[in-house]
Order: C-alpha cells, then sequence, then structure tokens
C-alpha cells in the first residue's frame, strides 16, 4: 500500500486512505482523516518537486553540494527582502484624493520636484501654486512681501512684451532646473552638469532686467517659477536692511530700502542700496538673515509718509520716523521714543504731554546734548522739518507690537553714540 502511496496522485491517495475506514468508522472520523490525508499529500507534492529542482540545478552546474542551514536561511531571508517591497508597495495615485493632497504638502522643496518628474499626473498635481505658496511663506515669508511679489509680476510682464519667456522644450524638465538649489540632491545632476565653475560665487548681475530663465524652467507664471528665482538668486527683490552698510556709525538703528540678492552658497543675501544723490548706488555682502525685513508700508523711498498716529503718540511710545540727510537722498527709517516735555516731571499721574501740540522725539542710543538726541514736531501742521545740517524729519509710524520693538532693540549699540 505504501508505494502505492508514494505514486498516486492527490485523489487516488485520498480515495485509499478514507474509503477503508469508511465502513467501520463514524463519518465525522472520516472527514478529519480525509482533511489529514489532503495536508500530508500536499507536504510530499511540495518536497519532491523541491527535490527535483534542487537535483536539477545541481546537474547543470556539475556540483553536488548540500548548503548549510545558515546559507539556506541567509538566502531565504534575502528573497523576502526583495519580495516585501513589492508586496507592500501602494500606488500613490490610488491614494484618497484629501490623502494625496497630504502626503504632497508635507514634501520639502526637492522632494516636490523630483515627485513631477514621475508622470503627466504628479507632474501637474506638483506643480500647482497652493504648494509652492506655503514653500514661499515658510521659506521667504520674512523677507518677501508684496512689493517683491509685485515686482516680479512687473518683470514677467515686461518679459512677455519683449518675446523673452521661453516654453519649456519639455514639459516635466523644470524640476530639474529646480535642483540648483539644493546642490546634495539627486535631481541636481543635470543642473550641475556641464556649469564648470558652479562652485564659484556668481558674480551680481549689472541692475538690468532679470535674465530669462532656462528651458528647463518651470512656467514663468508659476510660483514655483519665483521660488526658484529667488532659490538660485536670478531675482533681486525689495526689502529693508536693518544698520546698512555693516553697522556704520552712521546708521546705526536705522532702516533703508533696498534690492536684495539671495546667495544659497553662504545662506546670506547681497544688497544694492539705491544712489544717494550723486554717489552712485552701493552693494553689501553677507547681509544676514535678521537684519531684513518686509517694508510694513508701501511708501516709496523718496516720498513722505503721511503720518497718522500723531494724535495717538504719548510718552514712553516706540516709534520710527523716516529722515534723510538732504532732499535728493531717500529717506531711511529711524528707531525712538516719545518724551516728555522740559517742565513735565514725567509722573504718569501729572504728565500732560500728550495734550500738548509738539511731541518730543528721543533717539537715547546718541549722547546727552547731542545735537541727534532730541526733535520736535508738530501733531496738528506735520510735514517734513529740518535743514541741510541736521537733516530733515519726515513721516512718523507708531510701532504696535513687541515683536517690531524688540527687534529694533536686538541692534542697539554697545556704546552711546556722540
Amino acid at each position: 500500500m505504501l508505494p502505492l502511496l508514494l505514486i498516486s496522485t492527490l485523489p487516488a491517495f485520498t480515495l485509499l486512505l478514507v474509503v477503508p475506514v469508511a465502513a467501520h468508522k463514524p463519518f465525522k472520523l472520516v472527514r478529519e482523516l480525509g482533511l489529514v490525508a489532503l495536508l500530508l499529500a500536499r507536504e510530499l507534492l511540495h518536497h519532491s518537486a523541491s527535490a527535483a529542482w534542487g537535483g536539477r540545478k545541481e546537474r547543470e552546474c556539475g556540483l553536488r553540494i548540500m548548503p548549510s542551514k545558515a546559507k539556506a536561511a541567509s538566502a531565504l531571508a534575502a528573497e523576502e527582502e526583495r519580495e516585501e517591497p513589492a508586496a507592500a508597495a501602494l500606488p500613490l495615485l490610488d491614494l484618497p484624493e484629501l490623502v494625496l493632497e497630504r502626503v504632497l504638502e508635507e514634501l520639502p522643496p526637492p522632494s516636490l520636484a523630483a515627485m513631477a518628474c514621475v508622470c503627466a499626473a504628479l507632474r501637474d498635481r506638483c506643480s500647482t501654486d497652493s504648494l509652492w505658496e506655503r514653500h514661499v511663506r515658510r521659506k521667504w515669508g520674512q523677507v518677501l512681501g508684496a512689493a517683491a511679489r509685485k515686482e516680479w509680476e512687473a518683470e514677467l510682464s515686461a518679459r512677455r512684451s519683449a518675446g523673452a519667456l521661453p516654453q519649456p522644450a519639455r514639459r516635466r524638465g523644470w524640476a530639474d532646473s529646480l535642483a540648483c538649489a539644493w546642490p546634495f540632491s539627486w535631481i541636481s545632476c543635470r543642473w550641475l552638469k556641464g556649469d564648470a565653475v558652479a562652485a564659484e560665487p556668481a558674480p551680481a548681475p549689472a541692475p538690468a532686467p532679470v535674465p530669462a530663465l532656462s528651458p528647463l524652467a518651470p512656467p514663468a507664471c508659476s510660483v514655483a517659477a519665483w521660488y526658484r528665482a529667488v532659490e538660485c538668486g536670478e531675482f533681486w527683490f525689495p526689502a529693508q536692511v536693518y544698520n546698512r552698510e555693516d553697522g556704520h556709525v552712521g546708521f546705526v538703528l536705522s532702516c533703508y530700502d533696498a534690492h536684495l540678492l539671495y546667495d544659497r552658497r553662504t545662506d546670506t543675501f547681497t544688497a544694492r542700496y539705491p544712489p544717494h544723490g550723486r554717489k552712485p548706488a552701493k552693494e553689501e555682502d553677507g547681509v544676514q538673515w535678521s537684519r531684513i525685513r518686509v517694508p510694513p508700508l508701501s511708501t516709496p523711498a523718496h516720498d513722505l509718509h503721511a503720518s497718522g498716529c500723531l494724535d495717538d503718540l504719548r510718552p514712553g511710545d516706540n516709534f520710527e520716523i523716516q529722515w534723510r540727510k538732504n532732499k535728493d537722498f531717500p529717506y531711511g527709517w529711524w528707531y525712538g521714543v516719545v518724551g516728555h516735555q522740559e517742565p513735565c516731571n514725567a509722573n504718569e499721574h501729572l504728565c500732560r504731554c500728550h495734550d500738548d501740540d509738539m511731541v518730543v522725539l528721543e533717539f537715547k542710543h546718541y549722547a546727552p546734548g547731542s545735537r541727534w538726541r532730541q526733535t520736535t514736531v508738530s501733531r496738528k501742521d506735520h510735514r517734513e522739518k529740518g535743514d541741510e545740517t541736521d537733516g530733515f524729519y519726515g513721516g512718523i509710524r507708531k510701532l504696535q507690537t513687541n515683536e517690531e520693538i524688540s527687534t529694533w532693540r536686538k541692534f542697539w549699540p554697545a556704546d552711546v553714540l556722540n
């Protein structure tokens, strides 16, 4: 019977074990023995097939070596590791819409750019303005304001009128151009090829229109293109710089308008200040993030700001005021504190300085007796006041938040100025 069992097929083997017992035992026992027979037959066929395949491989190699248990376990583990990714892989586009959107929102810019190279569907999803606006706010929100966006759009309009906006050579190639911002990313290889001087700092471009983007750049009208232009140092954007010219003593506790260019190699900015009278524009390298702010007002640097806070100023209030050396110069903003009138004893319960038509403005980083220490302005009829000797004072802006005040005080000089 045993030889017959070994060579029988699965149905025959099952029948040989089940039929003899069926005549003498209850049906339940017959069923259980039939299941056991099926399992035994399955194991027998499996091992027979494995042995036959192993013998064939050994004959082909001319070797008959039995692998050790350790090697067999190692081979089995490696095979399982190769199979796991395929089994665990889930098509990204099969995710629910909200889940996929959330995944893309969490990707950093280099990963988002790489994802856009996968397929047309992901390219369209990864290039939406809503995704890139998040990255613009996250990285550039401290330095890019409405004026920078407006200037970028004006530059695009000028290039469009001149026919200088190239069409991409291939639709998904724009992600390659983003790689310039992340030199250690795998997608940067194509960008850096052919750029023999990529490690050298690029010279500051002349004050001409922004050069046209390369054919591999993202669509020029997209937020991704704006992000790339700033990140790669291709766009001079307007902002304001504290303590210009590296804290020159003549500009301590001031903030001036400038155009800035980002240098991703040093993570700093180059500031270009507008000409002062007949003096040419000056540039300053190595400007740190902490010295830059978005202009809080839209008033151009050469225009007088219309002060709307004069009636609200009280002693102890913090403010910034426009000042310029002469009328050919642009205004800068200077930090100060509202002071008391001379007859006032500075008692908060008896002080009536806020009822006076004149407001005392103090710049306490200058020594007492200095001509820069104090000045007064009229609440009712404030205009630009001053002369060629002491300069001209312009509009006033009251500081409303502790954050603004603490930012100014970070630049307080170590020594009193004269």
